[in-house]
Order: structure tokens, then sequence, then C-alpha cells
């Protein structure tokens, strides 16, 4: 019996999945082979930035309020601290945004290395000739700009220039940036006391070389791609990120949050605990923050690379997010039941070691759910958001926690640090709600 030829078995086609048009961002990358030494520059650049801006917040901010009046320095820098948070919040997507849209021939990033070093180089200048309180507030909020510039530049040309797979040890060192620039500016302050010139050249100095070293040896061609249209509703987005659309990025913005409020609990009432609740002697206040430093550092540094290069070569960063905020909540618990600075210090190191895990990860889960890819410093912009606001919100709940069951001994120290610990915790949990990135 004859088989019709319509019923004649046929070979199977072959049905093959459409790939993805790589984005543009993606093909410039292709493109790019960093330098040698780009991550070293990278690092040195956000190393100085920190610098400058954390001996300013330490340090030199408070000397110059006080030699311009010493009976209102506090409410001066308190005015000057309030504007520059503004700036903070508004400046780094504004920045993010304009780097993104850059079409310069200079590159899509050099030329606000080379601007984030003049803000530097002039608020430096005003910071010590400043000659009343207006002049002030210019330098804070210039000093400001100058490492917000940095911090988002710094950022996205690690994601432009870096594979995902590469970024680990990368995001680790400039994520550490912050505590090393904050033991710089400490330990320059050691030698010259309360002179000014030293105190705040120094930093920028370090700052402004770094940034402008960097945009010398960055390879940062034209970006030739269109430009993105600007309209009214690209200026909501400038702000907004829809977290519908990206609840990826949504969750991680929410898990930072929580996990720097932790933080953000040890670090903004240390000086006071070490004081009312250990009772140490305000003479010495100084040096002993900067052994906490020191301790909080050494364990970070030990934690930071070694984690980073192992979750490079695991592909994973969810897991590694969750450890580091139990780490970081059993520091906080320890630091809530010291009892003497010895103590204090140990929970400083385990705190330290916690934040070396979380730096060497999830800075790089972030950069793999970017809302848009091609320009990823406007949303790493809006993230580095959730760095700052954790200060405010922890200074206007603090107060209440510090209330309960406060008496003779003092302020509630440990109901602050333990909801800091829980805060932390739940952070880590929240990781867990990232679906599109391990």
């Amino acid at each position: 019996m004859n088989t019709p030829e319509s019923a004649a078995p046929t070979a199977p086609s072959l049905v093959t999945a459409p790939v993805a048009e790589p984005t543009p961002t993606a093909l410039f990358r292709q493109n790019l082979r960093p330098r040698r030494g780009f991550v070293f520059f990278l690092v040195l650049a956000m190393v100085g930035a920190a610098a400058a801006q954390m001996s300013a917040a330490l340090l030199t901010l408070t000397l110059k309020a006080t030699e311009i009046d010493a009976a209102t320095a506090t409410t001066t820098i308190s005015i000057s601290s309030g504007i520059a948070g503004v700036l903070t919040l508004i400046a780094l997507p504004v920045f993010g945004t304009l780097s993104d849209r850059s079409r310069s021939k200079f590159g899509r990033r050099r030329p606000f290395l080379v601007l984030g070093a003049i803000a530097f180089a002039v608020g430096a200048v005003l910071l010590v000739t400043a000659p009343n309180v207006p002049v002030f507030v210019l330098a804070h909020l210039l000093i400001t700009t100058g490492f917000v510039i940095a911090s988002v530049t710094v950022i996205a040309l690690l994601t432009d220039q870096l594979p995902a797979d590469r970024r680990g040890v990368a995001t680790a060192l400039t994520s550490m940036a912050t505590p090393i620039g904050a033991l710089f500016g400490m330990a320059v302050s050691v030698p010259f006391g309360a002179q000014l010139v030293p105190l705040v050249g120094i930093p920028t100095a370090l700052a402004v070389v770094g940034m402008l070293l960097l945009a010398l040896v960055v390879h940062d061609p034209k970006f030739d791609f269109p430009q993105p249209r600007f309209d009214f509703g690209s200026l909501v987005k400038m702000f907004w990120v829809n977290p519908i659309a990206h609840p990826s990025f949504a969750w991680i913005f929410t898990s930072r949050m929580l996990v720097f409020s932790g933080v953000a609990a040890l670090n903004g009432y240390q000086a006071i605990y070490l004081l009312q609740k250990l009772h140490l002697d305000p003479a010495g206040l100084g040096g002993s923050i900067l052994l906490t430093v020191v301790v909080n550092l050494g364990a970070t540094l030990l934690a930071a690379p070694a984690i980073g290069k192992l979750s490079d070569k695991l592909g994973v960063r969810k897991p590694f997010v969750l450890i580091a905020a139990v780490i970081l909540a059993v520091g906080l618990v320890l630091a809530s039941n010291a009892p003497d600075f010895g103590f204090y210090l140990v929970a400083c190191a385990v705190v330290g070691l916690g934040q070396g895990v979380y730096f060497s990860v999830e800075l790089v889960l972030a950069t793999q759910v970017l809302p848009d890819p091609d320009n990823p410093a406007k949303d790493l912009g809006i993230l580095k958001i959730a760095d700052n606001l954790p200060v405010t919100i922890v200074a206007a709940i603090a107060p209440a926690l510090l209330a309960i069951g406060a008496g003779a001994a003092g302020p509630n120290f440990s109901a602050l640090f333990i909801a800091g610990a829980l805060a932390a915790t739940a952070g880590g949990l929240v990781i867990l709600f990232v679906r599109s990135a391990r």
C-alpha cells in the first residue's frame, strides 16, 4: 500500500529562539579594553573623594564654623548639613542622568571626573577662606557636589567597562572607599591639630589628583549612540523607578535602606554611646573613635576582596547579602551589650566583617538588575539615595528608641542598636525577593 505524499513523514524543523539584540552599552563595553591599572585608579579616585568629604564632615567643617562664630557653630553646621543633605538627594540622579546623556567628544564619564575635581578644589579654597556663613555653606555644597559626582561616575565607569562576572573585587574595593577615606582624614588630623590649610588641603589634593588621574587613564571614547529623548516624563523618571515594572531594583533599594539603617544606628550614636554608656574620657574620645575605625576597616578589608572573588567565581550574590546582614545584626547585638571598650571593639570587628561581605556583592547584584542598562548612572544615583536616607530616618526614630525605659542609667542604647540589628536582618531577607539575578 502506497503512503500518500501528504502523509509521509517529514524531517523535523529546527526552531531557533530569537537572539536578543545587545544593548548599546553592551556593544560599547565589547569594544572597550580597560587599561592596565583601571581598578587601581578607580579606587584611588573614590578613596580621595571620600577622604575630602569625610574629613570635612568629621572635622574641618566644625573647626571652620567655630572660627567664624563659636557661639553659633552648632546651628551653622546643622543648617549647612541639612542643605547639603537635600542637595545630595537631588544631585545623585541629576548628575547620573547628565552623565548618561553625555555625548562629549571627551567621553561619556571623563568630563564629570574633571567637573568633580574642580568642585572639590573650589570648595576647599572657600572653606579655608570663608569669612561668613553664606560662603561656608557654599563651600560645603561644592564639596558635597564633588563627592556626589565622584560616587556616581566611578560606579558608572565600573558598570560600563567590566562585565558582571568581573565586578566583585572592584565593587568591594570602591565600596570601602568611605571608611578608608575617613581613616585617612582622621590620620591627617593628628600631626596638624587645628590648622585648616593642611587639614583641608591634603585630603582635597588626594581627591583632585585621583579624579584627574582616572580621567587621564580611563578608556572613555565618545558614546555615539542616539541620545535619549528628554521631556517632562524623563524629568519625572530622573527621580523615580517604577517598582511594579522593576521589582528587583525596588527590592534591592529597600534592602540597602534597611541594612544601612542598621549601620547608621551604630555610626550616628557611637560617640555619645562611648561617653555615656562606656564612660570613656572625653579627652581621649578622638583616639578611641580612630581605633574603632581601624578595627572596623581592618575586618572589612579582610573580608571584602576574598568574598568578591568567591562570588564572581560562583556567580551568585544573594546568599552573601543575607549572610552579611546576619553578621551585621550579630555585631549590633554585641555592641548593645558591651560591658567595656574592649568588648565594643570586638563588636566593631564583627560589624566590619559584615560590611566587607556586603560591600563585595550587593552593588554587583544591583548592576545586574538596572532598569536601563544603557544608562546606568541615573539608576545607580537613585540607588545611592538609599545610602543617605537612613541617616535621616534613624535620626528621626532614635529619640523614641533611646527613651524606652530610660532612667538614671541614661538613654537606652540597647533598644537603638537592637532595632538596627532587626533592620539589617530584614534587609538581608528582602534580598530573597529579587528574582532576576542570583
